[in-house]
C-alpha cells in the first residue's frame, strides 16, 4: 500500500496544466446568451454552455417551425468554439390540454418529432441534449413521474439517438429537493431508461450558501435511516456508478450572501471536486454554474457570475471561476468516432477502432497509466487494445485512434431478454474513469444479420407527384421492413404506400411529406436502420396557421416568453 501512495504522489506532482488550454469540464447556464455574453463566457475559459431550447418557441403552432433564434445562437456559440448542452422542454399551448410550458403533451409523437428535427438540424453542432428541466417540480412538469418517463424521456432519447447518434443524451436534470422525491425520481428514471442515456444530470443548490453542503448532498447524505440518501448512493443502487454524471445546476445568490461569499462558493466547490492536490473526488464529470449573468430586472434572481445588461460587469465569482480554470489540471476525453461491429459470428474476431479527443489539460501517456478501458458485460468475450506506446503521448486538443480486436465466444452465454453491452471509456488507473462513455450492444449471430447495401436516396418531389424511396438489404430471411418519417413509424394512407416493404411510395398531396425518411430492416438476429433520406417539395410550403396558440402570445415576442420562463428560477 505504501508504494501505491508514493506513486500517486509522484504522479500528481508531475501533473501540469498546459498554458492557454482549457478543459471541457467547466460549464455555465447561459439560457440564450447574446454576443457580448458569449464573449465573456469564452474569455473566462468556460467551454460548455447550457442553453434553454424551448419547444414552444420553435413550434409556436402545430407543424409551423421557426428555428431562427437557435440558428443564430448556435452560429455565435460555434464561432467562438463553445460547446452546447441544449435542454429541450416547454410544451406549446396547442400541444397540451394542460398548462402551456408544463403540461403533458397530448400526442407523444409530436414531442418525438420535435426532438428528432432539432437533433437532426443541429447534428454535430449541438453536442448534448437534455430532456426537460426539473420534471420533479410541478411548476416545470404537471404530469406524474411515469408520464415523464413514457412521454418525454424514452421517446425523446430514442429520437435524438436516431437523428444524431454521436450526440450525448442527458437526463433527468432533477431538482435536489426531498419534498420533490428527487431520489425516487432519479432511481426510477435510470432503471427505466438508463440504456438510452449517455449522462445523468442533476441540480444541487446549498441552503446555507456553502460549497460543503453541495458536496455533502452529493456524496454523504443524511445521518439517520430516514434521512435522504446521497446522490452517490442512488447512482450506486441504480447501477450508474462509474458512468458519466454532470452537476448541471448549482450556485448561490450574491444579493443574499454577498459577492465575496458567492465567489468563495464557486472556488471552494471547484477545489473540492476538481483539484487533484486535494483528493479530487473524480465522479462529477462536468459542472454548470447557474447562471452566467443577472437580468436587467432589479427583482430578478442574482445567481449570475456577472451583473445584468447592458454592462455585464463581472462579479468576484466570475474572477474566481476564471482563475481556477486557468490553472486547472483536468483529465477529459471526447468520443470523436468509432467503428465497432454490432454483430459477430460465434468465435469471430473483428478489428475495430475508437477515436478519442483529449479535451482536458493533461497529457495522455502510458507512464501515467492513462489507458482506454473496454469491457463487455458477458462471459467469454476477449478484447485486445493497442494502448499508447511508451514513447507516445496525446496532448490537449489532440486526437488518437485506438485499435482493438474483439473476439466473440465460441459458445455464447444464454442471457434471456438482453444483449451483451460493450463499454469503452478512458481511465487514469490510479484514479477514475473520465470523459465520454461509449456503450453499444454486441450480438452473437448464428445466421447472417441484416445489412443494408443500398441506402434510400434524397429526393425532390413536385406537388401532386409521386416518388419511390428504396432500400436494399441482405441477411438471413425473412427480412421485414418498416419506414419512419422524422423518427415516427409510418402507416399506409393517401400519402404513403409500402410502409412495411423495401420500397416506400410517397405522393405529394400535402406538404407534410417534406421530411426525413429512414427504413428499419429486421430479421431474427436484430435490426439495422438506414441513413436518413431528405424529401423536399420543389416549391416553398405556405404558412400553415390555425393551430392553438398561447393566450396573449401574439402580443409577446419569443424572447419575452423566454424571460418569463427563465425567471421562474432555480428551486
Amino acid at each position: 500500500m505504501r508504494s501505491v501512495r508514493i506513486f500517486v504522489a509522484i504522479t500528481l506532482a508531475m501533473l501540469m496544466a498546459v498554458p492557454g488550454v482549457y478543459s471541457g469540464v467547466f460549464g455555465v447556464n447561459g439560457h440564450i446568451p447574446s454576443d457580448s455574453v458569449a464573449d465573456r463566457i469564452l474569455a473566462a475559459g468556460i467551454e460548455w454552455v447550457r442553453i434553454d431550447f424551448l419547444w414552444s418557441l420553435t413550434e409556436p403552432e402545430a407543424d409551423v417551425y421557426d428555428w431562427s433564434i437557435y440558428d443564430g445562437l448556435v452560429d455565435r456559440l460555434e464561432a467562438r468554439g463553445l460547446r452546447i448542452y441544449a435542454g429541450l422542454g416547454s410544451t406549446p399551448a396547442w400541444a397540451t390540454n394542460g398548462s402551456e410550458f408544463s403540461g403533458v403533451p397530448d400526442d407523444v409523437d409530436q414531442w418525438r418529432e420535435f426532438c428528432y428535427l432539432a437533433a437532426r438540424r443541429y447534428s454535430g453542432r449541438i453536442h448534448a441534449w437534455g430532456l426537460w428541466n426539473e420534471p420533479n417540480l410541478d411548476r416545470f412538469w404537471e404530469g406524474t413521474r411515469q408520464d415523464y418517463i413514457d412521454t418525454i424521456l424514452i421517446p425523446g432519447a430514442e429520437a435524438i439517438a436516431l437523428a444524431d447518434p454521436m450526440a450525448l443524451v442527458c437526463a433527468p436534470d432533477l431538482a435536489h429537493l426531498s419534498s420533490a422525491d428527487w431520489d425516487d425520481w432519479l432511481e426510477a428514471t435510470i432503471r427505466a431508461a438508463g440504456d438510452l442515456l449517455d449522462v445523468v444530470t442533476h441540480h444541487v443548490y446549498p441552503s446555507n450558501g456553502w460549497a460543503s453542503e453541495v458536496t455533502y448532498d452529493l456524496e454523504t447524505g443524511g445521518p439517520f435511516p430516514f434521512s435522504p440518501p446521497s446522490v452517490q448512493e442512488v447512482l450506486q443502487d441504480s447501477d450508474w456508478w462509474r458512468r458519466p454524471f454532470w452537476l448541471a445546476e448549482t450556485g448561490v445568490e450574491s444579493a443574499r450572501w454577498g459577492e465575496g461569499r458567492q465567489a468563495n462558493f464557486v472556488g471552494e466547490l471547484l477545489h473540492q471536486w476538481f483539484d487533484p492536490t486535494r483528493g479530487h473526488r473524480n465522479w462529477v464529470d462536468r459542472v454548470y454554474f447557474y447562471e452566467m449573468n443577472d437580468s436587467a430586472s432589479p427583482s430578478s434572481y442574482t445567481f449570475g457570475l456577472m451583473h445584468g445588461p447592458p454592462e455585464f460587469i463581472p462579479k468576484e465569482a466570475y474572477v474566481s471561476y476564471s482563475q481556477f480554470i486557468d490553472d486547472a489540471v483536468i483529465d477529459d476525453a471526447e468520443l470523436v468516432s468509432f467503428n465497432v461491429p454490432k454483430f459477430f459470428r460465434p468465435g469471430e474476431s473483428a478489428e475495430s477502432t475508437i477515436t478519442l479527443g483529449n479535451t482536458g489539460t493533461t497529457w495522455w501517456n502510458t507512464q501515467d497509466l492513462i489507458v482506454l478501458v473496454v469491457e463487455i458485460d458477458s462471459f467469454g468475450w476477449i478484447v485486445s487494445i493497442d494502448q499508447l506506446d511508451m514513447d507516445e503521448s496525446v496532448g490537449p486538443g489532440e486526437t488518437h485512434q485506438y485499435s482493438l480486436v474483439i473476439t466473440a465466444p465460441a459458445e455464447p452465454a444464454k442471457e434471456i431478454g438482453r444483449y451483451p453491452v460493450l463499454s469503452a471509456r478512458m481511465e487514469r488507473v490510479t484514479a477514475w474513469p473520465f470523459g465520454d462513455l461509449l456503450r453499444q450492444d454486441v450480438v452473437i449471430a448464428q445466421v447472417p444479420p441484416p445489412r443494408i447495401i443500398h441506402e434510400p436516396e434524397p429526393s425532390v418531389i413536385a406537388p401532386r407527384q409521386s416518388i419511390t424511396l428504396r432500400v436494399v438489404a441482405t441477411g438471413f430471411e425473412p427480412l421485414s421492413y418498416h419506414w419512419l418519417r422524422n423518427g415516427i413509424a409510418l402507416v399506409d394512407n393517401h400519402l404513403y404506400s409500402g410502409s412495411d416493404t423495401a420500397t416506400l411510395d410517397v405522393t405529394a398531396l400535402s406538404y407534410e411529406v417534406a421530411a426525413f425518411y429512414q427504413c428499419v430492416v429486421i430479421n431474427v438476429v436484430g435490426e439495422v436502420v438506414s441513413d436518413a433520406a431528405a424529401v423536399s417539395i420543389d416549391q416553398p410550403a405556405p404558412r400553415q396557421g390555425g393551430g392553438r396558440v398561447s393566450p396573449g402570445r401574439l402580443n409577446r415576442s419569443p424572447l419575452e416568453k423566454l424571460e418569463e420562463i427563465r425567471f421562474s428560477g432555480p428551486p
